[in-house]
């Protein structure tokens, strides 16, 4: 149930979990199965339970200073609302190669291989029959899970998108097609079981600090969690266990120091072996005739659309927003070969020379054997784009998946309430951003080819002279190399700050999602994919909370 403060402040529960996500909420589902021990749920943002537009609410973070690999660009980090992620995100819902997460094994992490993560995604998954006849599109029912929690299901396809349907799959989207509404954790994990008695939320609860005490042992040990509501702070007690994404007094010793935190365990892997997808755009401008995301910049076209997705009918509401594509940096560059062997090299000779610490040289030696076996990096999306409300375009995404240079997310000071520093490192390895002007050059040498230029503004024009952006002024390589960093952007795909690795490796929890020198400390969020994979994240969010789950229920042995 939603909580009062009184209901919550100096009580004692079984489970606090840190963050009313789309993790969070799938572990507190699942622990307050069992009507023996109380879950409390305490998330920084509002319920947003009943808004039918669910308002893109953000984490915001700061950019360190602008350096030679670091854009100079602020970001923001999306979930502050209950649902976290999923209430706002681009509805994608789709899985990673069995090669990327059979990497979180090699890497050190016993049981995290595709074998077991592909029952927990097909767990998740209420695959429902699209409500869709006169599109050309195929499924596979034996890839499908039809008992889960997340309803998924295919849009109609936008036909400027029928030009690209050969070569490029179509993501099921976390939509429900009977009520035509977003299906997320807050809705699909909370509100059925929101009835529960031992099941507590308390929304606007900002998490200061957990209260730790250190046993004969040395670990630390949670005995409570303090929270800011309404501008006050309040304390909770827990008796079991702490579910967090957020580490309080735990961490790099030096960062904690220099921010005034007491340092209680030194584990210097927090906030490290950040990685993220970034990608940037080319823009192109289509025919006035294709029926874009553009017109709902009309408010009696905005009305008229709304009225159409309500009725059941076809309108922009309806169809698909995106296109995406995934391949190696070997099939969409001619170039890929003399590329490789210049700047991998450079990589693979300081490891040999033991440059980087020893739980990156191990991630890279993966990295390396996943470029040679041709496994996909590089993910192209078409997607409808407004930066003119006047016109219609179609933008042309680049997106690189598995990038070889690592940031860092930390605090700045002791106040919960101070946003943290944010370096994602952008293009510190040459090799990411050169092979991103290959994929953006790639998307370019698309657009001129039928198909596709025909749907295009004026298709007797080059579509280079046409393209409104980064335009025809940007030519050469280096003018591509300038104007990428510039432009990349983040996909808010982030994850590694809290690594699962072993501890010498610079881990921050270990395969039982246990926070090294804790007793009842965990993390479960995306964070503690330790090596990123080509694929959106939301899935693999819900995956680890339903395998969490079972390991604190002890239903996995390793």
């Amino acid at each position: 149930m939603l909580a009062t403060l009184d209901q919550v402040s100096g009580k004692s529960f079984d489970y606090v979990i840190i963050g009313g996500g789309t993790t969070g909420l799938v572990v507190a589902a699942r622990l307050s199965e069992d009507s023996s021990v109380s879950v409390l749920v305490l998330e920084a943002g509002a319920s947003n339970l009943n808004d039918p537009a669910i308002h893109p609410y953000t984490w915001a973070g700061t950019p360190s200073p602008r350096n030679t690999y670091h854009c100079g660009h602020s970001f923001q980090y999306s979930g502050k609302t209950l649902g976290g992620s999923s209430s706002i995100n681009f509805f994608q819902f789709h899985l990673p190669s069995a090669t990327d997460i059979d990497a979180f094994e090699k890497l050190g992490n016993k049981g995290w291989n595709w074998e077991t993560l592909k029952r927990y995604y097909t767990k998740v998954e209420k695959f429902l029959y699209p409500q869709v006849k006169d599109d050309i599109m195929r499924f596979d029912v034996r890839e499908h899970g039809f008992a889960g929690d997340v309803s998924r299901t295919l849009k109609r396809i936008n036909p400027s998108h029928v030009t690209q349907v050969t070569g490029v799959w179509l993501s099921p989207l976390t939509i429900s097609p009977k009520t035509r509404t977003r299906s997320y954790s807050a809705n699909m994990y909370y509100e059925p079981h929101a009835s529960r008695n031992n099941l507590i939320v308390l929304t606007s609860a900002h998490v200061a600090k957990i209260s730790l005490s250190r046993g004969a042992g040395g670990e630390a040990t949670a005995e409570g969690v303090s929270f800011l509501h309404e501008g006050k702070e309040y304390r909770v007690f827990v008796r079991k266990e702490v579910i967090i994404l957020e580490l309080s007094g735990i961490g790099n010793a030096d960062v904690l120091r220099k921010a005034g935190v007491e340092v209680f365990v030194d584990l210097p892997g927090v906030g490290n072996n950040v990685q993220e997808h970034y990608n940037s755009s080319v823009k192109e401008e289509l025919e006035s005739e294709y029926l874009t995301v553009d017109c709902l910049n009309d408010p009696d076209k905005l009305q008229k659309q709304t009225e159409l997705y309500h009725a059941g009918e076809k309108g922009v509401f309806d169809t698909k927003p995106a296109l995406m594509a995934y391949a190696a940096l070997s099939v969409i560059s001619p170039d890929a070969q003399t590329l490789q062997a210049k700047y991998l090299a450079s990589i693979q000779a300081r490891i040999d020379a033991g440059d980087y610490p020893p739980g990156l040289q191990k991630q890279y030696k993966l990295q390396l054997e996943h470029i040679k076996a041709q496994v996909p990096s590089h993910e192209i999306i078409l997607h409808p784009s407004t930066p003119d409300p006047t016109r219609k375009y179609a933008c042309l995404m680049s997106m690189s998946n598995n990038p070889f240079s690592r940031g860092s997310i930390h605090i700045k000071s002791s106040n919960p309430l101070e946003y943290p520093a944010i370096d994602p490192h952008y293009f510190e390895e040459e090799y990411d951003i050169r092979s991103l002007a290959e994929s953006v050059k790639f998307t370019r040498r698309l657009a001129q080819q039928e198909p596709f230029k025909r749907i295009l503004t004026d298709p007797f024009v080059s579509s280079l002279d046409e393209e409104r952006f980064p335009g025809p002024a940007v030519q050469t390589d280096e003018e591509i190399l300038e104007f990428l960093r510039d432009d990349v952007k983040t996909t808010f795909h982030t994850v590694g700050s809290c690594s699962m690795l072993p501890h010498e490796d610079g881990g921050v929890v270990d395969n039982k999602l246990k926070v090294y020198g804790t007793t009842n400390i965990r993390v479960m969020d995306i964070s503690i994919v330790p090596l990123h994979f080509a694929a959106h994240t939301q899935a693999t969010a819900y995956a680890i909370g339903e395998f969490g789950a079972d390991i604190i229920r002890g239903r996995v042995h390793f």
